[in-house]
Parts: structure tokens; sequence; C-alpha cells
């Protein structure tokens, strides 16, 4: 196996191939043992064979060569057979020194003589393979796999028939833990470092879990061996849990040697499967390749020139046209194990496309695409066909579970597009992301095609701080965030009006307690002196934001999104837009948020035309009606404004161009009248 090998052993016998130093052993990325390389035929024997067919014309080596020494005659390439000498290739990249010649049939014995010119042994690895880099563009394909997608043997192997069906030149495919693996992992060290002896039995849980799904997909000696290296990684994290228990404690960089082996052998079948289907595939282990920077705020930064030379120097040792690689985890500079923490095998496959500066990078996941509006709370969301790079950075950041928020920063730097699929229905085009053409960015755009999208984040808190003495005071804000960053809290977002009489920002509710009582502390003496009236708290708040890349000097969107919320009867307690105008956000009751949501949903995306309806005196029909909207009470209660009890009235709100209910006219349903009366709001 190339990945095994640095070097060579020398050489055997005068006129034979050289041996792989690890030849009488199994290599342990690919568990083969390597067959003997077959000696090369004499000199002689090759000026017999030149006497029957067309004889062979040197071509320059690519490598400078020394004094010829035993006559060692060094294939084409390292892939598959000389077509000249019909046999199998040479680890080294260097030319054949034989050409056909069609036009010369000669077989003078001092052309050979004059045509061999250098051994295996006088040319070094390093100089053979400057003249072979890694191909990189369209020709390659990256796909990701979620843990959803690798979940059963039945979900592998589709994954497996997706990969073969794929027409690309080269493919790399990322993949993440089975579902819930992950989970597990982490799980296991969390018992360990609390002394639960119970993370002995949940480790074989592990494994049996993964040896039943490898039982299902690989037989005979696929299965031997994967089974084999997955009882060596468990006994191995039995020894390195056993420490953590005993220690009390598991560091950061135990942590995440830990949970990464739930990828490592999900590459490792998937790699299985796809060879058992006799396409070429090789898995990557991406400690050796990816290069992150821990940073302070629990994240790391790819350095992406380090690996791609990394990329660059396995791609040496390894030929595969489809390559599984593992996402998630990676390496410090100092070659420690770490990750990309949570779901960051988005953030992997991105990072691996602009590597290779792939043609595309397809994100495989268990929803046909990107919706308008979490469809959990607007059944009428739909699908988009198409996002932009900064429209899908925004709402991934307002909680667009689809993507992992930092996917977008390595491809949009290469204009590399991302496609969201859904592996459950291949019918679905899913959405592409990529760069904004300019042909959709113009005058005359409609209101519906400006806002492409709406996202909300719960469980948010607002912390206003509040005083006349703010105003033209340098430093008041620096002070503020300074405070909230001593704390570790994340600011979602910022409001400050223009007379800085106050300052306004949303955190996680979970965080706001710190929050509170750091700047208690921090203002006591601007609150005791009355430059600061106060540090007011308001809990259980919600945030709505608005996404469309085109809203950028589109008059009336602003007014049509709080007009929606004006009908909706919502209260806005706050309201931030930056200049760049890729997004309106709001922040408004907890309480409120379905409903706000619907409203502004329905005012961009349905009919701009409400219809209100009234029941008076309800008979069977009206009543039957009256039961079917009670039991879709959830979906009718943004525009409900009031059932009366009694009588069985339903109200529901409706707006005309003119503002105001209207008189209808009278219609006969099966013959019974239905009376709509006016009045006026």
């Amino acid at each position: 196996c190339a990945r095994a090998e640095r070097g060579f052993s020398g050489l055997q016998q005068a006129g034979h191939w050289a041996t792989p130093a690890s030849a009488a052993v199994s290599c342990r990325h690919c568990h083969r043992r390597p067959p003997p390389m077959p000696p090369l035929p004499s000199s002689s024997t090759l000026l017999e064979r030149m006497g029957s067919v067309p004889r062979f014309q040197h071509v320059a080596a690519t490598v400078p060569s020394p004094p010829p020494r035993h006559g060692v005659v060094a294939p084409a390439s390292v892939h598959g057979r000389c077509r000249h000498l019909h046999r199998p290739c040479s680890p080294l990249r260097i030319q054949c020194i034989f050409k056909r010649s069609r036009a010369e049939t000669s077989t003078n014995a001092d052309v050979l003589k004059n045509r061999v010119f250098a051994s295996l042994a006088d040319v070094s690895l390093e100089q053979s393979v400057e003249d072979a880099p890694l191909i990189k563009g369209d020709v390659w394909s990256v796909h990701k796999f979620g843990g959803t997608c690798m979940g059963t043997s039945q979900r592998i192997q589709s994954v497996a028939d997706i990969i073969l069906t794929d027409s690309s030149e080269r493919k790399l495919v990322v993949v993440s833990a089975m579902s819930k693996v992950t989970d597990m992992m982490y799980n296991l060290v969390e018992k360990a470092q609390s002394r639960d002896d119970s993370y002995m039995s949940a480790l074989d849980d592990v494994y049996e879990k993964h040896m039943l799904t490898a039982k299902d997909l690989l037989d005979g000696d696929d299965l031997a061996r994967f089974l084999s290296q997955l009882h060596l990684d468990i006994s191995n994290l039995k020894a390195m849990l056993r420490a953590i228990y005993i220690a009390g404690h598991a560091t950061e960089s135990f942590t995440d040697f830990v949970v990464g082996h739930g990828e490592l052998w999900s590459a490792q079948m998937l790699s299985s499967v796809i060879r058992k289907s006799g396409r070429d595939c090789t898995w990557m282990d991406t400690r050796e390749v990816l290069i992150v920077n821990p940073t302070s705020s629990n994240q790391v930064d790819p350095d992406l020139v380090e690996s791609e030379k990394r990329l660059e120097k396995w791609f040496e040792q390894e030929s595969a046209g489809t390559i599984i690689a593992t996402g998630f985890i990676a390496s410090t500079p100092r070659n420690i194990p770490t990750t990309l923490k949570r779901d960051g095998s988005d953030f992997s496959a991105a990072i691996m496309g602009a590597l290779l500066r792939a043609g595309q990078v397809t994100i495989w996941t268990d929803v046909d695409g990107v919706y308008s509006a979490d469809p959990r709370k607007v059944s009428e969301a739909v699908i988009l066909r198409t996002l932009s790079y900064q429209e899908a950075w925004e709402m991934s950041y307002f909680g667009a579970n689809v993507l992992h928020p930092r996917t977008i920063i390595p491809v949009m730097r290469y204009n590399i597009p991302i496609i969201i699929r859904n592996i459950f229905n291949l019918s679905a085009p899913g959405t592409m992301i990529c760069q904004q053409p300019e042909n959709e960015n113009g005058d005359g755009q409609s209101l519906e095609s400006v806002v492409k999208a709406f996202a909300t984040i719960d469980n948010v808190a607002l912390v206003n701080v509040e005083g006349t003495g703010m105003a033209g005071v340098p430093g008041t804000a620096s002070a503020i965030f300074g405070a909230v960053k001593d704390v570790g809290a994340n600011v979602i977002m910022i409001s400050q009006a223009s007379s800085e009489h106050s300052v306004c920002f949303a955190v996680p509710e979970n965080e706001v307690k710190a929050v509170a009582e750091v700047l208690q502390t921090k203002f006591r003496q601007a609150l005791d002196a009355g430059r600061l009236s106060k540090v007011e708290v308001i809990n259980d708040c919600s945030i709505l934001a608005a996404v469309g890349q085109r809203m950028a000097s589109t008059p009336g969107v602003s007014a049509t999104f709080f007009d929606a919320l004006a009908k909706a009867n919502i209260n806005i307690r706050a309201i931030a837009q930056g200049c760049s105008e890729y997004n309106i956000t709001v922040v408004l009751k907890g309480d409120d948020r379905i409903r706000a949501l619907r409203a502004v949903h329905s005012r961009f995306y349905l009919s701009k035309t409400t219809i209100a309806v009234g029941i008076i005196g309800p008979g069977l029909i009206g009543g039957t009606l009256l039961e079917q909207l009670r039991d879709q009470l959830d979906r009718a209660l943004s525009s409900l404004v009031a059932v009366c009890p009694r009588t069985g009235r339903l109200f529901l709100r409706y707006r005309t161009p003119a503002e105001r209910f209207r008189t209808g006219t009278a219609a006969l349903l099966h013959g019974t009248t239905l009376n709509v009366t006016e009045q006026r709001s």
C-alpha cells in the first residue's frame, strides 16, 4: 500500500523490481498483504521479442538519470500496467523509456543498450513525484452524507449506490458517523470522567452496533479486516476511557480522539462496500490532511495552506478515483487530534471542496432542500430552488438547521456551488446555493422574489441598558460588550437609537443571568450616581428575521414586513437592520413567534387578500364547518379573531385595499343562507 511506504528496502537481484519494505506484513491502511513484484525479462529476451514486433524508441525519463546500473527498466507510471512492457508499474512516477515506433522495425541490439539509463535505486521518491501534481478542478465532485444517511446498513448501501451512479471523473465523499454514534461517544466520555461504571456496557453497545452493520454489508476478507480493526480500536478506547475514569477528568484532546472514531468506522465500511462493487476506492483519515487552529471561542479556523500541502502529499501516495473521507475530525498543527465541533461534517466537505477546487459540493440530508420557513411551524413553506451565499449564510445563522453556519466560507472563495438534496427523495432537485446571478438583481422585482425566507431564534432574552448619562460618552458600548465578553455570552443582535439614550441586545436566555450580574457590577457606580437609570432584562423573547439579498434598495419591503406584523396584532420590542440589508431582524414576545412567522410568510408568499367569513346561527352544515375549524385551530390561529362560545359565531379578519370590512353577498349553501354583515374594526 503506497500510504504505508516512504521508500524502498533496496533492490533484489539484478533485473528484479524493488520490493516494498513492508512486504512481509499486512498494511494498516488497506489491510492487504502486498504481492511480490514479478521480475523483468532479461535484455536478451527483450531483444528476441523485438525481432518480431516493431521496435521501441527511447523517450527520455522525467527525472535525471545517473549512469546505468543493473539494467532495470522503469515503467511509464504508477497506474496499472505499462502498455509497452506489460508489467506492473513501479511506485515511481517516471515515463517508460520505451515507446513504440510504427515506422521502424529494425532489430539492432545496440538500440536497447543505448536506451537503459537508471535502476530504481538511483531515483528518489521525492524527485519522481514532483512531475505528477494533484489534479484539481471540475473533475472532482464532493459529496457529504450525514449521520441520518449513514444510520443503518440499508442506508449505507443506498449511499454506495448514489456514489456508484455519479458520473463524475473523480469523487471525494465525506461521511459522518452513524446516526446517534457521536452522541454515544460523548456519553462514554461523560460517564468515564464521572466514574460511572456503565461506560463499559455503553462501549459494548457501540461495538455491537458497528459489528452488526458490518456483517450486513460485508463478507469474506473485507469483513474480517474491518472487524479486526474495530476490535483493536475498541480495545484502545477501553484503555483510554479507563484512564479518564481513574483521573476523573477528560482533556479536550482526549475527548476529541474518542468521539472521532465513529467517522473512522463509517468511512471504512463505506469504502469496503464500494470496493465490493468493483470500483477502485480508498478511504482517507482527514486527521492526516485537514489542519485547523483552535480558537478561544470554541471554534476552529482551517489552515488552508498547510492542509493543501498535506492533501497533495497524501495524493502522491494514493491514486483511487473514489475517496471516502472522514468528516468532523481534523488535527492541530502539532498533529494532535481535534474536531470541527458539533455538526462539523458540512464544514469538512466545504473545506475539501475548496482544497480540490471541486465542481460542486452536494450535501445529502433528509429534507428536500431549504424551505422558505420552518415547515414544522408554517405548513405553507415552499422549497427554494436557489439561494445566494449571503442568504444561506444569514439563514444558517438564524437557525436554519440545513447547513453548518461556517460551511459557506470556504466554497465562496472559489465560487463552488453547494446543492442540498434529499437522500430519501432522489427525484427532488433540491436547493442550489451559489453566487447571485447578476441578471436577477434589478428593478421591478416583486416583493415575493425579494424576500427569500424567514427564520426564528427562540429562547432569547433582551438586555436593555438605559440612561441619560450614556449620550455622547465615548467607550460606553465598549464597556458594555467587554463585560458581556468576559462571561462568554453570545450577543445575537444589537439595537441602539441615534440619541444614544439606550443600548439593547439579545443573548441566549440561559446566559442572561450572568450577563445581568456582570453589568450590574460593572456599572454600579454609574447606577448609583444616576448616569445610568437601569439594566433591564426582558425574558421569554424570540427573534424573527426576514432574509433576502435583493431587499437592498428595494422600496416597500420593511413597510410590508411591519404591516403584516401589525395586522396580526404583534408588538415589536426591538428592531435591527444592517446597511447591507440582507436581513431585517425584530425581537418580539416568545408566545407570538409562530403567529408572527405565519403572518409575514403568508404576506410575502401567499395571496395579499384575506377573506373574513362569519357564520350566524349555525345549523348542521355551519356546525360541521366550525368543528373542522376547531380541529385545525393552530393553523387558523394567525387569522382568527374570536369565536363566541354561546352562539358559535366565528369572526375571521380580512383586509381589502380600503382597509376595512365590507358587506358581502348572500350565498346559498345547501339551502342555508350565509349572512355576511359589515363590521368596522
